[in-house]
């Protein structure tokens, strides 16, 4: 390898001179082709007072021996066996590969070799395709331009990830090429074995890589314990009455969840049941959650009395928490809170800036429900709608974060066609409306994770004694 394949700027006085001598001798790119006829001219191409270029083919550099050895290896690919090349490999400053434009096998042998040469000192660079000034005659020149082309985006991934560190187009020029060239081997060549044989283990970046490794792997751990303890904040299994069936689902767009629900037996009579939505999702989101469940207050004890505490007082009070905890970030959340009466079929509600309940008829009808109320966690004296609803046997109430509305692939959040999909699940079972309505959230994603969390919370009316 050239001793002066690493140049040095000079400074003095707080300057730095910007341009310098070529080096002596020049660096020594190996040039990986296997299109013989334009060798030597796109070699001819890069400057060869910064750059001398040798061409790895039968008989122009004998890197595995005789080139005897070299021609019966012709057959797998760049005129030589690239396993035979890494004994070699470390005599250059960097391999040029050139790719046939229109030769798949072609484009598959750089990958190999690119993938090949990963671990060793020496930048792999590929030749990009489009012609700068060249060196070459002009009628070579015009040979040239016919051969070559830029690679197209998928090939460049392509190259890149099997170990490419870069690109080249013919007639860089050479004083920058060197100077790159010089920049990527110093890259290289940090972590690696002092032999050139392969990464060192202890060298400074496979140690960085592998404490970040170690830290990834650790917050991921980290991550699914969050997730299980959120889960476990969830109702195990539902309430079981008379008159009416419960039914929920909740799929987090992370690890955990923004959104949240539960579903309780506040006495012999009355069922509490709430969704909420702690504005964006993840980590912060779902530490919300904890403290929207933590601070709800249902009811209001006296000795061996107690009041149940309205849903439109319930969401004042926990607004109030909100506000008073003065948390950094401000805490926006929105949300429904119910109580269904057992014994009235009456179900009482108030709603915090969440999409509407959606009230589900026995033969497919849909409504939304009114009850108006800002967000929780902004405004001081925010009151909210207390509204009531006597259910019919038959009827359903839905429950839904905003997420649900992501129904439609590469289109914003759509209430209407969420509602169209409800209106046709709506006389399945209510377990099955819900797997529906997820669903349709999933199959927009196009394959790729929730844009934002999702939790449905339904409630159907049975017939009880009072209806026989």
């Amino acid at each position: 390898m050239s001793e002066a394949c690493v140049s040095s700027t000079t400074a003095s006085c707080g300057s730095v001179r910007l341009t310098e001598a070529p080096p002596s001798p020049p660096l020594r790119l190996l040039l990986v082709t296997d299109r013989t006829e334009i060798a030597a001219d796109l070699a001819a191409a890069f400057d060869p007072a910064w750059l001398t270029v040798e061409i790895a083919d039968e008989g122009a550099v004998p890197v595995a021996g005789s080139a005897e050895g070299v021609r019966s290896q012709k057959d797998k690919g760049f005129g030589f066996e690239i396993s035979d090349l890494r004994f070699q490999i470390e005599d250059f400053d960097a391999v040029l590969v050139d790719i046939a434009p229109g030769d798949p096998g072609s484009m598959e042998r750089a990958i190999e070799t690119a993938a090949r040469l990963r671990d060793s000192a020496v930048p792999v660079l590929v030749v990009n395709g489009r012609l700068r000034s060249l060196t070459v005659a002009a009628s070579h020149a015009r040979e040239l331009a016919a051969t070559v082309r830029e690679r197209t985006r998928e090939e460049r991934i392509a190259l890149y990830r099997a170990g490419a560190v870069g690109f080249v187009d013919v007639g860089d020029d050479g004083e920058e090429l060197a100077a790159r060239i010089a920049s990527l081997l110093v890259t290289k060549r940090r972590g690696m074995r002092p032999d050139g044989s392969g990464a060192d283990p202890s060298g400074p970046v496979p140690v960085a890589l592998q404490r970040l490794r170690d830290h990834s792997r650790h917050l991921d751990e980290q991550l699914r314990l969050a997730q299980r303890l959120q889960m476990d904040f969830l109702p195990r299994r539902m309430p079981v009455l008379e008159s009416v069936r419960f039914a929920a689902r909740l799929e987090p767009a992370a690890w955990v969840a923004g959104d949240f629900y539960d579903v309780f037996r506040l006495d012999e009579q009355h069922v509490g049941f709430y969704v909420a939505d702690a504005v964006g999702h993840g980590i912060p989101a779902a530490l919300l959650t904890v403290f929207v469940k933590k601070s709800l207050q249902t009811k209001r004890i006296h000795g061996n009395a107690y009041d149940l505490i309205p849903p439109d007082r319930a969401l004042r009070l926990l607004n109030a928490d909100l506000l008073s905890a003065e948390l950094q970030e401000t805490p926006f959340v929105t949300m429904v809170y119910g109580i269904y009466n057992e014994a009235t079929r009456e179900c009482t509600y108030a709603r915090a800036g969440h999409p509407k309940p959606l009230l589900l008829g026995p033969q497919g009808g849909l409504q939304q429900l009114e009850g108006e109320g800002p967000l929780l966690g902004i405004f001081p004296d925010a009151t909210f709608a207390a509204c009531r609803r006597r259910l019919e046997p038959g009827q359903r109430l839905l429950l839904y974060t905003d997420g649900a509305e992501r129904v439609e692939p590469g289109r914003p959040a759509s209430p209407e066609r969420l509602f169209e999909i409800v209106r046709t699940a709506s006389l399945l079972p209510l377990e099955t409306l819900l797997d529906s309505i997820l669903d349709a959230v999933r199959g927009a994603t196009g394959g790729h994770r929730l844009a934002d969390d999702v939790t449905l919370v339904a409630l159907e009316v049975t017939v009880g004694e009072q209806d026989e």
